[in-house]
């Protein structure tokens, strides 16, 4: 996604940034996982099962002192270091966190990715970017099929001001787990900041029907809102696509409504809106455009909710997070249809 300009001269400057980027990054914060834990005695298992019931009651201070206990009857007890390094960190003790996370990382264990990304949090909640950057990025080399550490490397490409570089990792967080709803809201993120309204839009919507009432449920329902109310941009960012026409439709959808005499409700005009792009999406110009990660990701699974005729229940279910009493309403008395929903994205996110 190139979003400042795709002009060549920028292009290259964007190239030669990467460059530079990756360099700055070659030197790993982590060493390579060569050492071999000791498996636990007896002693050890009852003091590790103790310390895990003090740990889920928010009891951190007493789990430590059992873990510690464990270490010192076995130093090489790697489930024990993490352990630490997971209650140092709800303690707020980020550097005692680093400290054991990135000992444990030292020894060849299944779980690596964990340990991983228990450091690279260490360093993002120590604000030290770089580092944690450093991390996901070594982290990444070792398990590219892990949708949290590529999601892990969006987040902290986004928060060093790399919005290409942070959209290229969500899309990867996407394309391996398809249901990974803090991914797609990330990139809708970078969509809507960016005047990629349609793919925003898309990208936004999706998240909330993954997770209609949890995280930043709230927060995504406002930027539709203000993706639905907002004019035409005019631009001529077509990398994820051609979607003038339909940021027209919707416009157009919108000023009709409102030019009519009797006033209509919100979520009316934003239902309006959505099911004319869901016609949108599946007329042929839209269809046969190149292929992009919006129209493999996006646009293919709105045409089957389109296709189903499920267009309708899915504004519906996206939006059971307000306080419209009408949307649970409507919900309750279509469960056939919800649930023909459900079962169309549990398929997509196979």
């Amino acid at each position: 996604m190139y979003i400042y300009t795709r002009m060549m001269v920028l292009r290259l400057t964007w190239v030669i940034t990467l460059f530079f980027l990756i360099s700055g990054c070659s030197s790993v914060a982590l060493a390579p996982a060569e050492r071999t834990p000791v498996p636990a005695g007896q002693a050890e298992k009852q003091l590790l099962q103790q310390a895990e019931l003090d740990f889920k009651q928010g009891k951190f201070n007493p789990a430590l002192q059992k873990l510690q206990q464990v270490l010192k009857l076995n130093p090489d007890n790697v489930e024990a270091m993490y352990s630490m390094a997971e209650s140092y960190l709800l303690l707020e003790k980020f550097k005692k966190s680093l400290e054991f996370s990135k000992r444990a990382a030292t020894y060849k264990t299944e779980h690596l990715a964990d340990i991983y990304l228990l450091t690279g949090k260490s360093y993002q909640l120590l604000d030290d970017p770089w580092n944690a950057l450093r991390t996901y990025r070594f982290a990444s080399s070792v398990y590219p099929k892990d949708p949290r550490i590529q999601y892990r490397l969006g987040d902290t490409y986004a928060y060093l001001d790399k919005p290409e570089l942070a959209a290229e990792s969500f899309k990867a967080a996407i394309r391996l787990n398809p249901s990974h709803a803090a991914s797609h809201f990330q990139l809708g993120t970078l969509y809507y900041m960016n005047d990629y309204h349609t793919p925003a839009l898309l990208s936004l919507s999706l998240a909330l029907l993954l997770e209609p009432k949890q995280g930043p449920a709230a927060l995504i329902r406002k930027n539709i809102n203000d993706l639905l109310g907002s004019e035409v941009v005019k631009n001529n960012k077509k990398d994820e696509g051609d979607f003038q026409s339909v940021d027209t439709a919707l416009l157009a959808r919108r000023v009709n409504l409102l030019d009519k005499t009797e006033k209509e409700m919100v979520f009316e005009i934003i239902k309006a809106q959505y099911q004319t792009l869901f016609k949108q999406l599946n007329t042929a110009k839209i269809k046969n455009q190149k292929k992009t990660f919006v129209m493999d990701s996006y646009v293919v699974f709105y045409n089957k909710v389109y296709l189903q005729g499920l267009d309708e229940t899915f504004v519906y279910y996206i939006f059971q997070g307000s306080q419209d009493k009408a949307i649970g309403n409507w919900l309750e008395k279509h469960p056939g249809r919800v649930k023909q929903l459900e079962e169309l994205v549990k398929k997509y996110s196979l």
